[in-house]
C-alpha cells in the first residue's frame, strides 16, 4: 500500500536530519511513529471519534441534498420571481410555520420529512458518542452571584430610625 505523507514545514528538516543520523528510512520513522500513537491511544475512543466523523459527514451530506432539492424544485418558481422581479403568487398568506411545507409537492414533501427525520436520527447519535467521548469532562455550571446587589450593600450601612453613627 502506497501513501502519501505530508509533513509540517517545521518538523520536516528535523525528521529528515533524524533519518540521516540514526539511519533509519523515513518511512520506517512514520511506521513506528504511528505504532506509538496508535500504543497510547484508547482504541474504543479513536472508534468514536471516527463514528463522530461519519455522523458529521452523513448529516452535511442531506443537508446538501435536502437544500438543493428545495432550491431547485419548489422554491424555484418563488426565487425566479424575486431574481427577475415578475409579478406572481405570493406564499406569504400561509402562517408562517406551513411556508415551507406547503410549497413542496408531494413526492418532495415525503423526501424532505425522510431526510429531516434521518437527520434528527443522526443527531440523537451524535449527542450518545459525545456524551461518551466527554464522559470524564463534568458538565458546565455557572458560578452564584455571591456579592450582593449594590442596593443591598448600600441599606446594610443606612442607620435606622433615630439612630446616630456615634451612638454608645
Amino acid at each position: 500500500m502506497h501513501r502519501s505523507v505530508y509533513v509540517w514545514r517545521d518538523l520536516a528538516p528535523l525528521v529528515l536530519r533524524f533519518c540521516r543520523e540514526r539511519n533509519v528510512s523515513f518511512n520506517e520513522v512514520v511506521n513506528r511513529a504511528i505504532s506509538a500513537f496508535l500504543g497510547g491511544c484508547d482504541v474504543e475512543e479513536l472508534r468514536l471519534k471516527a463514528r463522530l466523523a461519519m455522523l458529521l459527514k452523513e448529516e452535511a451530506e442531506l443537508r446538501r441534498v435536502s437544500v438543493c432539492m428545495l432550491r431547485s424544485g419548489s422554491y424555484l418558481p418563488g426565487y425566479v420571481q424575486r431574481v427577475l422581479r415578475e409579478p406572481g403568487r405570493s406564499l406569504s398568506h400561509f402562517p408562517d410555520p406551513q411556508h415551507p411545507l406547503k410549497a413542496l409537492n408531494s413526492r418532495e414533501e415525503r423526501v424532505f420529512r425522510k431526510i429531516a427525520a434521518r437527520r434528527e436520527q443522526i443527531a440523537q447519535e451524535i449527542a450518545e458518542v459525545q456524551e461518551q467521548l466527554l464522559r470524564g469532562v463534568k458538565p458546565f455550571r455557572l458560578k452564584p452571584d455571591l456579592r450582593g446587589s449594590r442596593s443591598r450593600r448600600r441599606d446594610k450601612n443606612k442607620l435606622e430610625g433615630g439612630e446616630k453613627a456615634d451612638a454608645c
